[in-house]
């Protein structure tokens, strides 16, 4: 049957080969082909088309086979790329943006004096268990504050000269830095008087009673939400005992107050952070190895962002909690709510075999 299948096909060039190769197979005592393995070569070659040239040639002959096959890689890459365009164009649906700064309503005065101290720590160890609000040390031995330098202030004992009263807005509008930076300290005593570490720009709840498993605090709706979590090692290892304390993974919040059209703002992002003890904080390529574990797309959505944003937004300014006693000017500061903004586009994915309107081109 085989051999009516090559003489049918005129293949005298496979079966001189198939010959050839069994007749070496016979001397090496190896396996010779026969049956549907002879067919399987005939069909081969019968699909095959030989072509003789230079290595340019050749190349060019097999660039233009691939533009032929539907299952080419640059045929699939090109489908695949153009599904993607697709997918990732907006939807034309309105929908309404959250954005991640909130206005905040700062003191409409600040004050400004000349100090009499030659540096700012010079002031605190002078006034070493005092309550000392904050302020602002400038190079020209000035100070700002948002609190009066009345009898009242212990800054007052190094105040040289009148102090001064200005409006906030000037400040905003002249130097936005400063007037940031003047929101970002008073800021900070808010958020210590939570009970709230602070590490640089990022925010967190250390873990103050080791022997729990999670720190809850409540939130808006009154549930109990976990802002640190002991993580324990799982087996012994060469350093620690299986159930031994392993690091503490913090649920955190980076801040930033600019300002912005002549306002100030809040700038609020959601961070993980990692401690060693709940308190000191993993730095380098060790938290960058911890932080990978904890990396997770799927659930880096943005209705999960939005919610963490929601979260730490009540804990830092709207929860009536405080660790420490707030301080009379604490009132004076009122935060809004996140900005949004209504754009005539969809952030939605479409399905991946769902056609959009302007494919069909002119046939609607």
């Amino acid at each position: 049957m085989a051999a009516a299948v090559l003489r049918s096909r005129n293949l005298s060039a496979a079966k001189k080969w198939c010959d050839w190769y069994n007749s070496r197979c016979a001397v090496e005592k190896e396996k010779t082909i026969k049956g549907e393995e002879l067919v399987e070569i005939a069909e081969f070659f019968a699909e095959s088309d030989v072509t003789v040239g230079n290595r340019v040639q050749l190349e060019l002959a097999a660039l233009e086979k691939e533009e032929q096959s539907a299952a080419s890689p640059s045929k699939v890459a090109s489908n695949l790329l153009g599904i993607v365009n697709k997918r990732k164009a907006p939807i034309m649906e309105k929908s309404v943006i959250i954005m991640n700064i909130l206005p905040i309503t700062v003191p409409p005065i600040f004050y400004i004096c000349n100090s009499a101290a030659s540096s700012k720590r010079e002031i605190y160890s002078s006034l070493s268990g005092k309550l000392i609000p904050p302020f602002i040390w400038r190079r020209d031995k000035r100070m700002m504050s948002f609190v009066e330098f009345n009898e009242r202030n212990p800054l007052s004992e190094f105040i040289k000269g009148i102090p001064e009263s200005k409006h906030t807005k000037e400040l905003q509008i002249e130097n936005p830095p400063l007037s940031s930076h003047l929101v970002n300290i008073h800021l900070r005593r808010i958020l210590w008087n939570r009970g709230i570490y602070r590490d640089k720009f990022v925010f967190y709840f250390p873990m103050l009673d080791k022997s729990k498993e999670k720190r809850t605090e409540i939130d808006c709706n009154g549930r109990d939400r976990w802002v640190t979590w002991k993580i324990v090692h799982r087996s012994d290892t060469r350093f620690a005992k299986k159930g031994e304390t392993n690091f503490f993974f913090h649920r955190a919040a980076e801040l930033g107050t600019p300002t912005y059209w002549a306002g100030s703002y809040i700038e609020l992002i959601p961070r993980r952070y990692y401690t060693l003890d709940g308190e000191t904080p993993i730095e380098g390529e060790i938290r960058a190895k911890i932080d990978a574990k904890f990396r997770n797309p799927y659930y880096d959505r943005s209705r999960s962002r939005i919610g963490l944003m929601r979260f730490w937004k009540f804990l830092m300014f709207d929860s009536e909690s405080y660790a420490i006693q707030p301080e009379n000017w604490f009132a004076r500061f009122k935060f809004g709510e996140f900005l949004t903004t209504r754009v005539g586009w969809s952030p939605k994915v479409i399905g991946r075999d769902q056609t959009r309107l302007w494919d069909f081109g002119g046939k609607m």
